[in-house]
């Protein structure tokens, strides 16, 4: 018996037991009935084993079962390799492997490494490329560990490990391989180009992505298909649509892949329009849609507020049969939403008939978000009904319904059902919590949330900001903010909002200009309309109304109704200036005649200050337009 092998049965065994596989977990039961599912499979067990020198003949049933999806009976009949004491070679080692991928079973995996490296296969460079495959979605400390302890690396090898650092999302050691492998003698191939391309779409590396593609055209790999749909992806990621555009029009042979990555390369460069143009070529080139193309055009409808071209859209999907996909029928919901039409959503989603967890949150979401909040606990009750369970997703439009109808019952349950569930480190459902206590006055304990936080994210800080701001609290906004920049966290946008709103609600006028100077000057983020917005409310609640007019004319964009209206309420809080309201009221009404607000607004300084003929003037004026005036309301949480 040959003594490196003896015991391999023995270490296979001992080595699962003490990772807890075979006592601890499903893959007990899996391995046990993997054996018997073997041997029911062939009549005569024993006269096959009989064999014991055959290891070609154990390589050749373990890698078809392999090739057949029978992972778990090719696991199982390597285990009865084992027990017959007979020596796997590579061949077999490497179809085992793919078996272990194909069910995903890490821990397994490990098992199998001890045992490659045990028999003497951890030089062997296919078995090598295969781990690394393998590992490559959950461990990337070992994939190094395992290419740098290989002495020889082929082509293939060098292919996987650029592939590898690619798909873990370290581009710049995937472009040091990739020089690397050149160093070493070894030429890429076609693969090693697929491969290398993504890192310089994910990147923005035009440059680097241009020399590629001068090498593939001297290596004559430009004419593949796979070539030419990476570099379609990599111009496009890299916002060089015309490029992108004339290397697609150039592929001989286009295949599915071709059109999905140019209509999404059409979707990311802000050209909805080109993307239907594409889809006619596609369709009209015999082409038939798939389910994956389907979301990006829907993103593209929605990108070109095309309404009436949705709904044509969706006639499209139900007459080629496509709309019964959930992933398809929650695109399109989500498309309605954003178009404000709720009924239309409502009524796709009623219309899917196996609703997958994904499906309900985005309804719950739409509801939560177009002010039918007492609609999006009632679909979350529904979905309870059903077995889909809720992800964090879920949790957070939840907790925003509960936060916009002022229910902090319904919001603390969903709390509870949230930790229950193991999502409460999540930084978004966090943040909503945060601002469920904070909008409640509850900022105690909104801050007790926010400190137990590890790693607190942008979401959180300017959750935290914006809840101190809220409640009146804005040294207490600019401290936190303060503590953010002290972490080396750098605001963006949204936390500018935040800590610009609180020094408007605190009356702050000196920290807000020093915070609204610094945005272009130290963090080189230019201002939009929310944040001069901010500054409008700020100036006009200070009483300043002239002030605030002047920075209005002086913006660099045109204002619209936030920032116009900021104006309106200011002149309202503070009694100011008649000439100035009737001049904003004007410009309000020119944006959204719809809009009664204004009239009575407007009419209201009129009233206080005993104009009571201009009062007269604008309700005829509200009655020859047929407006109406929207009844107000308030909304209360009932028992």
């Amino acid at each position: 018996m040959r003594p490196p092998f003896r015991n391999a049965h023995r270490v296979f065994e001992e080595i699962t037991q003490r990772n807890g596989f075979i006592r601890n977990s499903a893959y007990s039961t899996l391995c046990y009935w993997s054996m018997l599912n073997t041997c029911a499979y062939y009549e005569y067990p024993f006269e096959f084993h009989g064999e014991k020198g055959n290891v070609i003949s154990w390589t050749s049933k373990i890698s078809s079962l392999v090739k057949q999806n029978q992972s778990e009976s090719a696991v199982g009949l390597f285990k009865m390799m084992l027990m017959t004491e007979q020596r796997p070679n590579y061949v077999t080692i490497l179809s085992v492997i793919r078996a272990i991928g194909g069910l995903g079973l890490e821990d397994v995996m490990r098992v199998m490494y001890g045992t490659v490296i045990k028999m003497g296969f951890e030089s062997e460079v296919s078995v090598v490329t295969a781990l690394i495959r393998f590992y490559s979605d959950y461990d990337m400390r070992i994939v190094w560990k395992i290419f740098n302890q290989t002495p020889i690396k082929d082509l293939v090898l060098w292919s996987a490990m650029v592939s590898a650092c690619v798909k873990s999302g370290q581009y710049a050691e995937a472009f040091d391989i990739f020089r690397a492998m050149q160093y070493d003698g070894v030429k890429p191939n076609h693969v090693s180009i697929v491969s290398i391309l993504p890192a310089c779409a994910n990147v923005g590396a035009l440059l680097f992505g241009k020399e590629i593609h001068g090498f593939s055209i001297k290596r004559i790999f430009h004419p593949l298909t796979n070539v030419q749909n990476s570099l379609v992806d990599m111009y496009a990621k890299c916002r060089n649509f015309k490029a992108s555009m004339l290397v697609f029009d150039r592929i001989l042979e286009k295949d599915l892949i071709s059109w999905i990555t140019v209509i999404r390369g059409c979707i990311e460069n802000d050209c909805p329009i080109e993307a239907f143009k594409v889809f006619s070529r596609m369709h009209f080139s015999c082409f038939r849609t798939d389910e994956k193309i389907v979301p990006d055009l829907i993103e593209g409808i929605i990108q070109a507020d095309k309404h009436k071209f949705g709904l044509a859209f969706h006639c499209f999907l139900l007459k080629n049969g496509l709309s019964a996909f959930v992933s398809i029928g929650t695109a399109l919901l989500q498309m309605y939403a954003k178009f404000g039409d709720l009924e239309s959503a409502t009524f796709v989603f009623d219309q899917l008939h196996e609703k997958d967890y994904i499906s309900w949150s985005a309804m719950i979401s739409v509801h939560a978000r177009s002010n039918h909040p007492y609609n999006a606990l009632d679909t979350f009750k529904r979905m309870q009904s059903t077995d889909e369970q809720p992800n964090e997703i879920t949790f957070v439009s939840l907790l925003q319904a509960c936060s916009s109808m002022g229910a902090q019952e319904p919001g603390e349950s969903i709390q509870a059902h949230a930790t229950k569930a193991g999502y409460l480190s999540n930084a978004f459902l966090s943040s909503s919590l945060i601002d469920l206590y904070c909008k409640f006055g509850r900022i105690n304990q909104g801050k007790a949330i926010f400190n137990e936080i590890p790693t607190k994210d942008l979401v959180c800080w300017s959750s935290m900001i914006n809840g101190y701001g809220l409640n009146g609290r804005g040294d207490e906004a600019l401290e936190t903010f303060s503590n953010m920049l002290a972490c080396g966290v750098k605001p963006n946008e949204v936390v500018f909002i935040s800590i610009l709103s609180a020094c408007s609600h605190c009356g702050l006028e000196h920290e807000g200009w020093n915070c609204f100077s610094s945005m272009e000057q130290k963090y080189g983020i230019v201002p939009k309309l929310a944040h001069y917005a901010c500054m409008v409310d700020l100036l006009s609640r200070r009483g300043n109304i002239e002030g605030a007019l002047q920075f209005v004319n002086k913006m660099p964009m045109e204002p619209d109704k936030r920032i116009w209206g900021a104006l309106l309420a200011g002149c309202r809080l503070t009694h100011g200036s008649i000439e100035i309201a009737e001049l904003v009221a004007e410009r309000l009404i020119g944006l959204d005649p719809q809009n009664t607000s204004y009239y009575v607004i407007l009419s209201n300084l009129y009233a206080e200050q005993g104009r009571w003929e201009d009062v007269e003037r604008l309700r005829k004026l509200v009655d020859e337009k047929g407006l109406k005036k929207e009844m107000g309301y308030s909304m209360v949480e009932a028992e």
